[in-house]
This record gives C-alpha cells, sequence and structure tokens, in this order.
C-alpha cells in the first residue's frame, strides 16, 4: 500500500526542480533569449533523476549510469542545436545545471542525501541568480584583489594543514595550528568585508559603510570619520552615526568568533554584548539620525589583506595566549581581565579568540565571558579617546553620549548576570 512517505522523494525533487527552473525561465524572459529548458523542463528533469534512481534499486547500479550519460548527451544535443538559432552561442551555463539539476533529483532519493540535495539547490540557484552582480565584480576585480584572493587560499588550504596540531611551549598553550587558524579566521572576516564593500559600493550611505566598516576594523572607521568632521562640520551627523554602527557592529563580529571557537560561553556572552549593540544602534537612530543632514563622502577602506599584518595578528594572538595563561597561573581570575583590559587597547579579535580557547581547558567560562566584556568596554573607550583627539569636541561629545551608555549597560549586564 503506497504512504506519503513513498511520495516525499519525488515532491522533493519536484521542488528542487522548480526552484532552479524559477530562476532559468525569468533569465530568459528577462533577456527575451531563446532556452532549450526553463520552469517546466527543469522540473522534469528533477524529477526524471529521482525516477532513475529509483529504477536502479530493481535493475542495477548500472542503470543509473546509463541514464545519466544518455540524458548528458541529450542535454548537448539540445544546446548545441539551440545555439545555431542564437548566433553561434551556446549557454553553457544552462547546460550545466540541468545536468546538476537531474543529479540533485538523484540525490533527493536517498534518505541520507537529501538534505544536501536541498541545500545543493539552494546555492546552485543563488550562483545562477546573481550572475549579474559577480560579473560586474569580476570586470572591475584588480591585479591586488586576486592577489589577495590567492594569499587568502594559501593561508587558510595549503600553510594550515601542515603546521602541528600540538603546543610546542612548556605551559601547553601555544598551538601553531590553533593560532594560524585564528589568524585565518579573522583575515577572512575582514576580507570578506573588503569583498563587500567593492561589490556594493560605500555611496550607499554611510550606514552602510558603518556596518561593513565594522566587519573591517571599527577602530578605523573611527578614526576616517573623526578626521572628516575635522574637515567638513557639516558632516558632523551622519559621522557620528557611522562610527556608532560601525563600533556595534565589533559585538555581533566578536559573537561570530566565540560561537566558533566555544560554543558553550557564546549564550553567557551573548546578553552583554547584544545589549550594547542595542543600546547603541537605538540611540544612533534616535538622537543622531537625521534625514535632512547631507550623507557625505563614505569612508573609502583600503584593502584589510595583506600578510605582514596577518602575521603580526598571529604574533599578537600568540603573546595575548601566552599572557592570559600565566596571569591566570600566578594571579588568578585578577590577572585575565588586567590581560583582557590590557588587549582591548589594541584589538578585541584576539583576546576574544584567547579566552573562548582557553575557557576549553583552563579558564572557567564565566572569567573568559567577563574578560571578553572588559576588552570590548575598553576597545569602546579606546575609539571615545580617539573621537576627541582626532575629530572636533562637538564630535567626541556626541559619541560619548552613544558609548557612555554602552558601556554603562555593559558592565550593569556584567553584574547582574
Amino acid at each position: 500500500m503506497m504512504q506519503f512517505t513513498d511520495l516525499y522523494p519525488f515532491i522533493i525533487s519536484l521542488l528542487i526542480g522548480a526552484l532552479i527552473g524559477t530562476e532559468r525561465q525569468r533569465r530568459l524572459a528577462e533577456e527575451r533569449l531563446i532556452g532549450v529548458a526553463g520552469l517546466r523542463t527543469f522540473t522534469l528533469i528533477a524529477l526524471l533523476g529521482t525516477l532513475c534512481a529509483n529504477m536502479a534499486i530493481y535493475y542495477s547500479q548500472e542503470f543509473i549510469i546509463v541514464a545519466f550519460g544518455s540524458f548528458t548527451l541529450l542535454v548537448g544535443i539540445g544546446y548545441y542545436s539551440a545555439s545555431s538559432r542564437t548566433q553561434g552561442r551556446v549557454d553553457l551555463t544552462s547546460a550545466v545545471a540541468a545536468v546538476l539539476t537531474f543529479i540533485l533529483g538523484s540525490l533527493s532519493f536517498f534518505d541520507d542525501r537529501r538534505l544536501l540535495a536541498v541545500a545543493l539547490a539552494v546555492v546552485i540557484t543563488w550562483i545562477l541568480a546573481t550572475r549579474k552582480i559577480t560579473h560586474r565584480y569580476v570586470e572591475t576585480i584588480s591585479e591586488t584583489d586576486l592577489l589577495d584572493t590567492l594569499k587568502m587560499g594559501i593561508m587558510a588550504l595549503v600553510i594550515y594543514p601542515f603546521l602541528p596540531d600540538q603546543p610546542l611551549d612548556p605551559f601547553n598553550t601555544l598551538n601553531p595550528r590553533q593560532i594560524w587558524l585564528m589568524v585565518v579566521l579573522v583575515s577572512l572576516i575582514g576580507y570578506v568585508g573588503y569583498v563587500l564593500i567593492r561589490i556594493l559600493g560605500t555611496e550607499k550611505g554611510l550606514s552602510l559603510t558603518g556596518v561593513l566598516g565594522g566587519l573591517v576594523s571599527s577602530t578605523a572607521v573611527t578614526t576616517a570619520m573623526a578626521t572628516e568632521v575635522r574637515l567638513q562640520k557639516e558632516l558632523l551627523p551622519s559621522a557620528v552615526f557611522a562610527t556608532t554602527i560601525a563600533s556595534c557592529t565589533m559585538f555581533p563580529r566578536m559573537l561570530f568568533i566565540v560561537l566558533v571557537v566555544n560554543r558553550d560561553i557564546f549564550l553567557s556572552l551573548l546578553p552583554k554584548l547584544g545589549s550594547m549593540t542595542i543600546v547603541g544602534v537605538a540611540l544612533a537612530f534616535l538622537f543622531l539620525r537625521k534625514k535632512e543632514d547631507p550623507v557625505g563622502k563614505s569612508t573609502a577602506l583600503k584593502d584589510p589583506f595583506r600578510i605582514l599584518p596577518a602575521l603580526t595578528f598571529g604574533v599578537f594572538f600568540a603573546i595575548v595566549l601566552l599572557t592570559s595563561k600565566l596571569a591566570s597561573i600566578y594571579f588568578g581570575n585578577a590577572g585575565t581581565y588586567a590581560a583582557s583590559v590590557i588587549a582591548g587597547l589594541a584589538d578585541v579579535d584576539a583576546i576574544s579568540l584567547s579566552m573562548a580557547t582557553l575557557a576549553k581547558s583552563s579558564l572557567t567560562p564565566s572569567t573568559a565571558v567577563t574578560a571578553i566584556t572588559l576588552a570590548a568596554i575598553t576597545n569602546t573607550l579606546v575609539k571615545l579617546s580617539i573621537s576627541y583627539i582626532m575629530g572636533t569636541r562637538e564630535f567626541g561629545n556626541r559619541i560619548a553620549i552613544i558609548f557612555l551608555p554602552m558601556i554603562i549597560v555593559g558592565l550593569l549586564v556584567t553584574l547582574l548576570t
């Protein structure tokens, strides 16, 4: 007797085909192209893959191989014939998408591969749908951007696997692979922020620049905005708003690092940094964002990925890790808190990574959470100082209206929890 579970793989397959087919049909209509396959065809292709996988169970595994080969040949003939009607232009992307849809339909028949098929269908559709954006980015990519991408790949995929995965110091703290992983993680966050700025542009407003700039360096955004205000006082409200948004972006960035490294302390840290983020964003919109203010020029962030700064961060991270370990040994929790305050003067990523790592072994979760919060507060005070030193007194006063309540809320939540 047939049950719903028997139909479930075919329903999933139809949805996968419809998802990819919708994007292909939309492109054909948008660009007025003559195509081989649209919504209906891609839906049937996915269903064909599922049926072939089903029939292979009853006949032999060779059946699915023969079916896949025959279908690939059919797709090749179809798109080659269509190219003769489009001045010899072969739509290779759609041909490959059709073959992938057949494979996804086959995968959806198996219980342990169904989720993978759905996830890949979403990714494939996203790749197809972002054609204009990716083409525009590639057309504007510079030699420096390409080299930076290769550097990122070398750091993550070439150097990392060959590093020893065990501590090499007497205190059982400095693990080369672990340290390098943190360098890659921080570099990747900055690199992604830079790529987003290159794709979307910084002319969409200082608010977008603040969010994306916060991914790269909120301190750099603060310095740039303070300098800009000193030169153009009419940009004061927008510059304060961008500085606040960039600083508030720092807290989710720290939470993301902790979530990746040590999920056990993430929920304990969330109320503290989350409350500071909410207060900062709310005050920025409440007091400082005015529609009549000129948007002004957005911050032109330089490429954040260079080998020397990345290596410098690795050394800094190792020093913070070792200092925190020694401080916790000889001075207990007080030493750990002192180390976090000192580290927060320069960078919050290193202390976040260090404390989250040490919380797995030598530090209690509460101590690590408090140390990370203190580092965030210290770094916020540093940016407040930069606002006064690099900018104007009025700029510093406006920033203080936002940052001081953020700091107070962070301290209160830390004491109460």
